[in-house]
């Protein structure tokens, strides 16, 4: 059995940190089944536009949508079961391998 197709999309998202505006209005649709790249120059906003649809940066405007409600009004747990994010920082300890570094992104998938 295979399962649905997430879809994930930005719906005039302004991010920013502070009073510093770094997006401003972005609508973006991510298709589900095929791989997307973000580009763009250092300092445009690519890292904040990634932390945004992993739910780890609230937008000041605008919402972040995944299978049409915002993920801001969805359970961390069932978002995390849908939206996986490994970042560049920080770095994972010594010793840990890869193994378990991805048993770690298996959690939310796991009962008590």
């Amino acid at each position: 059995m295979t399962s649905p197709a997430h879809r994930l999309a930005a719906d005039a998202v302004s991010l920013g940190y502070g009073e510093r505006v770094i997006v401003d209005e972005l609508s973006l649709d991510i298709a589900p089944g095929v791989v997307t790249t973000v580009i763009g120059p250092n300092g445009c906003g690519k890292s904040t536009l990634l932390k945004s649809l992993g739910r780890l940066l609230r937008p000041s405007a605008g919402q972040v949508v995944l299978d049409g409600k915002a993920i801001s009004s969805m359970k961390t747990k069932d978002v995390a079961r849908v939206i996986g994010m490994l970042p560049q920082t920080p770095v994972a300890p010594e010793g840990l391998t890869v193994a378990d570094l991805v048993a770690r992104g298996r959690h939310p998938h796991q009962s008590w």
